[in-house]
């Protein structure tokens, strides 16, 4: 178990640096600076790691501080993000582009060490990976979330690229709507505790998360709509 742990570890630690790497990447087609990038990536991801320990802590009913699942924090990652753009002057549309890699960077590389020994695991399987936490094996479900991931992030990317880089401010949501209705479902081939109706806690987290991204594609499109209808007045 000590080597799945040290591999656990190795591949949280990566998750940081993919992010780092990732969106410095990405700020260059934002034409972004890249000290701005990296201060935002240096502020945002601890105070979201921290937020994630905190609601774990929060739903233990303050008996334990650990959940090591950014599930969590996906919604909560603006309300960090935006301010860090008001302090560097960066365009909210813009940071909203920025931020909307980062969870599933994250997700898509840190997310493999839970193979080694993350208690995230899918069933008993004959077909899968060995679990040093279970001592057996188990439905790959990890990669396969890691993968979903990694799809998202290459969609958003081919999106903005046909947009020739121009943030819409639809980014986010669309991130929301994607991996939340994904991992809702996902979280049924996991081996965890359910809460309601066969759903897990995560599972309600990544429904929340799919709910906000609609809710918010809406509240855009009818601000849109009210926009163009002003322009319209106007003439």
């Amino acid at each position: 178990m000590g080597w799945g742990k040290t591999l656990y570890n190795v591949f949280f630690a990566l998750g940081f640096v993919s992010v780092l790497l990732g969106l410095i990447w990405f700020g260059k087609k934002l034409k972004l600076p890249l000290w701005k990038v990296a201060v935002t990536v240096v502020i945002v991801y601890p105070l979201v790691v921290l937020w994630m320990f905190v609601m774990f802590w929060i739903e233990s009913g303050f008996t334990a501080f650990g959940g090591n699942n950014i599930v969590r924090i996906f919604v909560y990652v603006p309300l960090f993000g935006l301010p860090v753009a008001k302090l560097l002057k960066i365009e909210r549309k813009q940071m909203l582009s920025l931020l909307s890699f980062g969870p599933l960077l994250v997700h898509g590389v840190s997310h493999l060490g839970c193979v080694f020994f993350g208690c995230c695991a899918g069933y008993p399987s004959a077909f899968g990976f060995y679990n040093p936490f279970y001592q057996d094996i188990r439905f790959p479900i990890q990669p396969i979330e890691a993968l979903g991931a990694v799809a998202i992030v290459v969609y958003l990317f081919l999106r903005a690229k046909k947009r020739s880089y121009v943030p819409d401010g639809k980014e986010y949501p669309l991130m929301l709507v994607l991996f939340g209705s994904s991992r809702f479902c996902f979280e049924f081939l996991r081996d965890n505790e359910k809460l309601l109706f066969g759903c897990s806690n995560l599972a309600f987290h990544a429904l929340f998360m799919f709910v906000v991204g609609v809710l918010w594609l809406v509240l855009l499109k009818k601000n849109s709509k009210r926009q163009q209808g002003a322009r319209k007045t106007a003439i």
